[in-house]
């Protein structure tokens, strides 16, 4: 069957894919809905991987976003379109709100995007969390204080940069991840160095049964497995809340949608 496209102003269904004008009325003609499709996808692709490489994401869930959208937009665009070449039993569908169609297509576009992204980052979120909960969930800890040695700023291609000092924890140098304790994050070593000088005691718990930076975090009062379990049951709360709500409109538009059409009554033969 020919694909066809519909002008949005009068109606008119196009066999020929090549003009861009409708015939009767002159009017633009509404683009290929499989192009939409690709353009759509390609726009959410650019968008999510540049989001996800600024932020430092692995570069395997970089991979599997991208094959998410792209099957997305392969197995929409081989779905049978609706076209003017249908019996009479299924007649065509007139476009008779043009303006708000485009407003309600635009409106589903973003919320079914919305729905990817808290779906996908909730996620990352969630499991983010809950590995640093069961990291320190049972581990043995004391209370000590942190002596800094050196401050490191170091600056990779991808995330932001890597905030860190080596120092002592009653008398065994240790490592130990600054950035929570600066809260924010400081321009060049300079500044790190100015902030976190040579001599700085800081608050810690020392996790003996551990390796690395893990070994050594910031003593804000509440124990890292209790602030990862309630950060990891926050995102799981609001992420689930937040999918209900776009997913909510997205039906909503898409009923609206509807709205803006009307069944062309089949023509009457005479015998």
């Amino acid at each position: 069957m020919a694909f066809q496209r519909q002008c949005a102003k009068c109606g008119f269904y196009v066999t020929d894919n090549s003009p861009m004008t409708c015939p009767q009325c002159g009017s633009n003609l509404v683009p290929l809905p499989s192009i939409n499709r690709w353009i759509g996808a390609l726009l959410q692709l650019v968008v999510s991987t540049t989001f996800m490489l600024v932020f430092g994401f692995p570069r395997i869930m970089i991979a599997i976003f991208a094959g998410v959208i792209l099957l997305g937009a392969a197995i929409s665009s081989r779905l049978k379109p609706r076209t003017a070449g249908a019996s009479a039993a299924n007649p065509p569908r007139t476009v008779v709100r043009p303006i708000l169609f485009r407003a309600l297509s635009i409106g589903i576009a973003l919320s079914a995007f919305a729905v990817i992204v808290i779906a996908l980052f909730g996620f990352v979120i969630f499991m983010n969390s809950w590995d640093r909960w069961h990291r320190y969930e049972g581990q043995a800890y004391q209370r000590s204080e942190f002596q800094v040695v050196r401050a490191y700023y170091q600056t990779h291609t991808k995330g932001g940069p890597d905030i860190f000092a080596s120092g002592t924890v009653d008398g065994q140098r240790e490592w130990m991840n600054l950035q929570p304790y600066l809260h924010t994050l400081p321009h060049d070593q300079n500044e790190l160095d100015a902030r976190a000088p040579r001599g700085t005691s800081i608050p810690v718990y020392l996790f003996p049964g551990l390796k690395g930076r893990s070994r050594v975090q910031l003593n804000n009062g509440v124990l890292p497995g209790e602030a990862s379990q309630r950060e990891a049951m926050a995102a799981m709360k609001y992420g689930l809340g937040g999918l209900s709500v776009t997913a909510f409109l997205l039906l909503v538009l898409i009923r609206l949608r509807r709205e803006c059409f009307v069944e062309a009554e089949p023509a009457l033969s005479l015998a």
